[in-house]
């Protein structure tokens, strides 16, 4: 960051004052000194000295004033602090002169002490060190080579110079009467001092300022140059016989002058960086007219003067001419060696050139040039593997010609956006005619480079996006729709439902079913996931056959779907859920497999403004109410389920813990034979012994544990203990004991395809023999095919007896009987006559011994009823007459206690 710039104005005022006193002091010192060279001594030589530090200090004063200013570059501040540092060196030494002025020890002739030149010689090499210390401003090896060899040219011909007009004078003087070896020393000196301002006089020509204002480095040069050569004509004046006053009286007031007028320079002027430094020439004269100027002087001396400088004169001419030859030669290497690179830089360019162009007619992208009137000037080759064109028929056609009709007031609207700002760029999708007739989508970019002779148009570059979009679009066609059946899936059918309900027009109302398939996870665990996967599908396409085609059918997730329908009445909804009922109740062909499928409805009707969360809660709720009747049926939701659903969670919740805790219990009601009331057999019945509500009848929990699933767990709990009790009495009392268990069997147990391997380990894990067991089902259980038949003949093959529970209540019996073989039928409760004739007990005992199967009445509560359905065939039955259901160890009692032929007492 360039430092702000300082103004002469903002200076401080005895800045001014220092400059006005240096150059008073200058007036009167050069005023003074010009008349005691033509009009002899005038007072004492000492005034001059005096005048001399004070000089000095008004110089070190500027300079130090500049090493401090804050708006001058940090390299120049350094130089100047240390100019400043010089001059105060400087002005010790005026002081010194001072009194050897005074000093009667010393002659006229050489009026300097040891302490004089000593700080004479500080204060110089103070100065002249920072300005070596100036960069060569050069970069390659090449050209600092070449900056010595000017150097040292223009170095030659000034010490030629020099001695042709200085030192042949100054040493006839130093041979003379007058001289002597001190003022060859100091003669010395101060050629050398004269040497050292044109050195850096030409330093400052051939590389320019980098850190100092370029007028203060001049003058800087100017003072050295004048005081060195100025003092050399020292021993001249004496020569004269002038010997009464001294160069240095003039030479030292004006010197410092120049260096504090660039001090002032250097604060006043703006700061010098290198950008703001003018570019330095590649060429200069000076070495050139240096040695057009020796030659010059040696023309001169031909023929005349004396010999001695004919030879110093023609020695330099030779010399300078010798590094003018090497110079040439250093010049002509570096052009070569520049040439050289250039033409490799031009081959490296060719190149790049070429594999831009390549790159271009192999690239997939199509980059094409579009005049101003929108006329293709340049198309590539790539056009051909993209679209199919040849690209030497496209040149001078339309640029539209290709873009599809619904795109093209986008495309023309983004070029008249471009084309009014150069170098403006826009990036638009658009579709492009192929040569096949298809469209494909181009990601396009466009760049105004009208204004660019190379170019002269619009360049476009075009990709072909065809594919990514259509994995994008699919992408996001999979993020709201279901991968299986294509319909809407969860997100979706909640934000179309968020749509409807928002939808501000009076008196919309919409309609929200859930539908869920029965019992389909035993489709997935008997058939596999393949038949199941196939059933949704098919399911799928029966809902959407059956309902409008602006109406949303989602698919939830698993076997649970859902349906949007809008601007229906609650009678056109029935009449959809009918109509999707029937349908999906005609067989599925499903990979192979006839299933029939029986789905739960829940309905929920909602008007604009109802919150959507809500309605799915709500048409949850129903369906779940469906479902728990297990018809397969619908249900609208009413205000109040929430509490029959709370209730079934709640109690849901209570019984996984008495599962975990061993709550349940199991009770035992006995099987007798007629007449004799002699114990064949109990069934067992299951109870909850609640830790607050103590024993509970299985008719207040066991429908929640058939809706939420927990008859599973639940059954298989039942099974192990009925089987192990029963061992358990066999091991402890044999043939006293019960012969047979029955245990009753849910449908969700039967079709689960590990339900015979659960009986087979809770057999093997209690001991009890296959055939003491026996499993009750319901006919509407024994009517559902497929894995329940399956899992029936499994269990038949273990040896297990299956009962008939509750006969001749359902449908189809006799078929069922002839489909389903059983070893046992139970009449049921509600058949139990009176005395009197009983036609359809009367057809159960006949059928079971046709069939030759075991007959049971249940619910037989009186002395009559067991005496009529003995004389009707009854062996066997059971009810409140013979025994209610009892604990274990009450049945234990009743073994022991039980004589031969006893009936066993109630309980």
């Amino acid at each position: 960051m360039t430092a702000p710039t300082s103004r002469p104005g903002r200076a401080p005022v005895w800045s001014g004052a220092a400059v006005w006193v240096s150059g008073a002091v200058s007036g009167f010192a050069g005023l003074w000194w010009l008349v005691q060279v033509f009009a002899g001594p005038l007072g004492p030589t000492m005034i001059g000295w005096l005048l001399a530090p004070v000089s000095c200090l008004a110089a070190s004063v500027l300079c130090w004033q500049t090493g401090r200013d804050p708006g001058v570059p940090d390299a120049a501040r350094l130089f100047w602090r240390r100019a400043g540092t010089a001059l105060a060196v400087f002005s010790l030494s005026m002081v010194s002169r001072f009194a050897d002025s005074v000093n009667p020890d010393l002659s006229m002739t050489a009026r300097m002490s040891m302490i004089s030149a000593l700080a004479h010689g500080v204060g110089v090499i103070l100065l002249v060190y920072p300005l070596l210390r100036l960069p060569l401003g050069t970069r390659s090896r090449a050209s600092r080579y070449a900056l010595w060899l000017d150097l040292g040219t223009v170095m030659l011909a000034s010490a030629v110079f020099l001695w042709f007009f200085v030192m042949r004078n100054i040493v006839g003087v130093a041979g003379g009467p007058g001289g002597g070896s001190a003022t060859m020393a100091a003669s010395v000196a101060l050629m050398v001092s004269g040497l050292t301002g044109v050195f850096i006089v030409v330093k400052v020509a051939l590389t320019g300022a980098n850190s100092l204002d370029r007028r203060a480095l001049g003058l800087l040069a100017g003072a050295l140059a004048f005081g060195g050569l100025g003092s050399a004509f020292t021993p001249l004046l004496v020569a004269e016989g002038i010997v009464h006053v001294d160069t240095g009286l003039i030479v030292v007031p004006v010197s410092v002058l120049l260096i504090g007028l660039g001090a002032r320079y250097q604060a006043a002027g703006r700061a010098v960086t290198a950008k703001a430094e003018r570019p330095r020439r590649r060429f200069s004269p000076l070495p050139y007219l240096a040695v057009a100027a020796t030659d010059g002087l040696l023309l001169l001396t031909v023929g005349q003067g004396d010999p001695t400088d004919r030879v110093v004169v023609a020695f330099g001419a030779v010399a300078l001419t010798g590094l003018v030859v090497v110079r040439q030669l250093s010049a002509f290497r570096e052009n070569d060696r520049l040439l050289t690179r250039l033409d490799a830089g031009l081959l490296e360019l060719r190149r790049h050139e070429q594999r831009f162009r390549s790159l271009v007619q192999n690239s997939t992208d199509v980059v094409s040039i579009v005049s101003a009137d929108n006329v293709l000037t340049y198309i590539s080759p790539g056009v051909r593997a993209v679209l199919g064109y040849d690209p030497a028929e496209m040149i001078g056609s339309s640029n539209g010609d290709l873009v599809h009709p619904d795109d093209q007031p986008v495309v023309a609207g983004k070029m008249a956006e471009i084309c009014g700002t150069p170098g403006a760029t826009t990036t638009v999708h658009l579709r492009l005619r192929h040569a096949d007739g298809s469209w494909r989508w181009f990601e396009m970019t466009s760049a105004n480079l009208l204004d660019d002779p190379a170019v002269c148009g619009v360049v476009n570059n075009g990709r072909d996006i065809t594919e990514s979009r259509d994995i994008q679009e699919r992408l996001s066609y999979e993020a709201s729709h279901d991968v299986l059946t294509g319909l809407a899936n969860r997100a979706l059918f909640g934000e179309r439902i968020g749509l409807s309900v928002g939808n501000p027009r009076p008196g919309h109302r919409l309609s929200v079913v859930l539908v869920d398939l029965d019992d389909f996870k035993t489709v997935n665990d008997t058939l596999g996931h393949t038949v199941g996967d196939a059933l949704l599908v098919a399911v799928a396409h029966r809902m959407q056959d059956n309902v409008r085609e602006g109406d949303v059918v989602a698919r939830l997730g698993g076997d649970e779907f859902a349906l949007l329908l809008e601007g229906v009445s609650a009678g056109a909804v029935d009449e959809v859920v009918d109509r999707i009922r029937n349908a999906l109740a005609e067989p599925v062909l499903a990979d192979g497999h006839v299933i029939t499928v029986r789905a739960s409805f829940g309905i929920v009707d909602g008007v604009a403004g109802d919150d959507a969360v809500d309605l799915l809660r709500q048409a949850d709720i129903a369906m779940y109410e469906a479902k728990g009747r297990g018809e397969g049926g619908s249900q609208r939701y009413r205000p109040g389920m929430e509490a029959r659903g709370a209730e079934r969670n709640r109690v849901a919740a209570e019984l996984r813990t008495a599962l975990a805790e061993g709550q349940l219990r199991l009770h035992y009601q006995p099987v007798v034979t007629l007449p004799e009331g002699t114990l064949s057999g109990v069934e067992a019945l299951i109870r909850w012994q609640h830790p607050e509500r103590g024993l509970i009848a299985p008719g207040d929990f066991v429908p929640h544990a058939e809706a939420t699933g927990l008859i599973v767990p639940v059954g298989r709990w039942v099974l192990r203990e009925a089987c192990r009790q029963t061992a358990a009495w066999h091991a402890e009392y044999g043939a006293a004991a019960p012969a047979t268990v029955s245990v009753n069997v849910s449908a969700r147990q039967l079709q689960d395809s590990r339900f015979a391997a659960e009986v087979a380990a809770a057999l093997r894990d209690s001991g009890l023999p296959a055939h003491r067991l026996t499993v009750e089902i319901t006919e509407s259980t024994a009517v559902g095919g497929g894995s329940t038949a399956e899992t029936l003949g499994k269990l038949r093959d273990l040896g297990v007896r299956i009962s008939l529970d509750d006969f001749g209540t359902g449908q189809s019996t006799l078929t069922l009987l002839a489909e389903c073989p059983v070893d046992q039928i139970k009449l049921d409760r509600s058949f139990a006559p009176v005395p009197g004739p009983d036609v359809i007990a009367t057809a159960v005992v006949q059928l079971a011994r046709v069939l030759g199967v075991e007959a049971v009445a249940e619910g037989v509560e009186t002395p009559e009823q067991a005496e009529h359905l003995r004389a009707l065939g009854y062996e066997q039955a059971q009810g409140f007459h013979f025994a209610r259901p009892m604990a274990a160890g009450d049945i234990a009692a009743a073994i022991e206690a039980r004589a031969p032929r006893s009936r066993v007492a109630a309980a």
